[in-house]
Formats: structure tokens, sequence, C-alpha cells
């Protein structure tokens, strides 16, 4: 299991989003609030850039987005090139600080969920991801920074869900019902880990944090699950309890709902 989350500051790394293009309505600025359904949204056209300013880590992630494919960029920013017909004498060359990757993922266009990886950078970089959808692209929420790994949670998982619909009989019998948004719940996760990353997570981690939503991958270790399905933006429902099963290892108990 893996989250974003910077343990000294208790917030992702994020410090500045720009989009390339934003409806006035849709601004860049709500990728980085707690609301999924509060989204960005491009003024026009089929693709737009987001550029994220970040103070430190090595993954991102965009959820609830409406794209097709995310071609995601990260480096410092830090290269030099010679001007025309200029060049080093043999044997001489400069470091290039940047460092830097470009990937492409597929997403299905409909409610998609991005974590994108990249090597990590101990200070400043800028990481750009281009949307490209079916029609004006979208997304709900982003976060980028550092990672904190933990081992994944034991097989065996339970996954519910939580419907916000409205629902009431009338007077004269017949059904009333709004429909609304519909949520992942994953109740009684139980992961083993060492002690010390088992305080991370519950100390450090859930409980810096409260009831606030986090950016998570919920199954990191298996390399055989590359769908999106375990990408989350998710809350505690409850404090995590540890048992101190070893002198060595523990067990943390916890469980988490995706929010609206």
């Amino acid at each position: 299991m893996k989250i974003i989350l910077d343990t000294d500051t208790g917030t992702d790394n994020i410090t500045s989003v720009t989009a390339n293009s934003e409806d006035a309505e849709f601004v860049d600025d709500n990728l980085l609030n707690n609301w999924t359904t509060d989204c960005w949204k491009a003024a026009s056209g089929t693709s737009a850039i987001l550029t994220f300013e970040v103070s430190k880590g090595s993954a991102i992630l965009i959820f609830n987005t409406n794209a097709t494919s995310a071609a995601v960029w990260a480096g410092s920013g830090e290269s030099f090139e010679w001007e025309a017909d200029w060049a080093w004498e043999t044997d001489w060359s400069w470091s290039n600080d940047e460092v830097a990757t470009a990937v492409t993922y597929d997403l299905p266009g409909v409610r998609g969920r991005l974590w994108a990886e990249y090597p990590e950078f101990a200070g400043a970089h800028v990481v750009k991801v281009t949307l490209t959808a079916a029609a004006i692209p979208y997304a709900g929420i982003a976060r980028a920074g550092v990672v904190q790994s933990f081992a994944d949670p034991k097989y065996g998982m339970s996954e519910g869900s939580e419907d916000f619909s409205i629902e009431k009989e009338l007077n004269n019998g017949a059904t009333y019902f709004r429909k609304r948004g519909v949520v992942r719940s994953y109740p009684k996760l139980e992961l083993i880990d060492t002690r010390a990353n088992c305080f991370i997570l519950k100390h450090d981690i859930f409980d810096a944090v409260g009831p606030e939503p986090l950016a998570i991958k919920l199954i990191s270790e298996n390399a055989s699950i590359t769908d999106d399905e375990f990408i989350l933006f998710a809350k505690r429902i409850d404090a995590p309890e540890i048992s101190h099963t070893t002198r060595t290892h523990s067990k943390v108990e916890l469980s988490l709902t995706e929010v609206i």
C-alpha cells in the first residue's frame, strides 16, 4: 500500500497548479480541494495540460477524470544545451542535473484514476500531465509528492459501497427516488508490517490527518495487478488499531471509504 503524504507537513507536496485552459466556472485550483466532484474543466478542445509545482516527491494522483489517456512528464527543469556550432572539446562534458521521465497511461474515459510514479526528487520539480479525452477534459482531484510505502492488506479483504441516493415512500404509496453518488468502502482491512511502519501509518498519517481524505494505492506489491481499481481518494472510517504480534512486527486494522 502506498500513500502520498509528507509526514513532516501533514499534506502532499503540490505548491501550485496551472492549467493551460480552464472554464471560468471550473478553475484549476479545484484540483487541490477535497471534493472529487468539484472539478477543474478545460475551456474547450479535447486536450489540456496541467502543470504542477511540487516541492519534493515521486508520484502523482489524478482522480475522477474523463481522460482516455494521460501523458506524465516530471523534471527539475535544470537542463542546458549548446548554441549552434558550439561544442565541448574531446573528453569534456557538463553535468545535466535534470532528472526527467515521460510516460503515457491509458485511462477509461469515465471516473478515471491515475497513479503515476517517477524518479524521486529531493527538491522542487515540475510535473506536467497532458490529458486527452473524447470531450472537453476535466479532473476532480490532484495530489503529488512524497510516497509512504507499507505492506499490502491481507488477501480476503472486503469491498463494499455506500450509496448516497435518496429513496422515500410517499403518502400515496409511490416511491420517490433521486440517484446520487456511490463510493466504495473497504472495511476491516488488515496488514502486517514492521512496528515502525505501523506506527507511521497510524500515528503519523491517519491520526495526524484525521478524517481528511488521502491519495492511496491500496495494492502496490503485486505486480500482476495493473488496473486502476485500487487507486483511491479515501478517508478512514475509524481510527486504525494496532496489535503488536511479535517483537518486530505489528498488525494494523483500518477501514476506508472513498469521498464524493
